[in-house]
């Protein structure tokens, strides 16, 4: 299967880059996510508190948008 996305430059020049660096994005929230997991289970006590607290703001958001990690 082969997909092809088509866009109109330069009227649609931010769509096109938010195609191209999609998965950057994602790489870059794994990342995140992965940081906050792992200060939530290593931490101190406040900073595991806070941690746990951004992955589950991090993860509702991409969630709301029907995207997963």
């Amino acid at each position: 299967m082969k997909a092809t996305l088509t866009f109109t430059l330069p009227e649609e020049a931010d769509e096109h880059r938010a195609a191209l660096e999609g998965v950057r994005w994602r790489s870059l929230a794994q990342r995140l996510d992965e940081a906050l997991r792992q200060t939530a289970k290593h931490g101190g006590q406040k900073d595991a508190d806070r941690a746990a607290w951004a992955r589950a703001m991090l993860r509702d958001a991409v969630s709301a948008e029907g995207l997963d990690l």
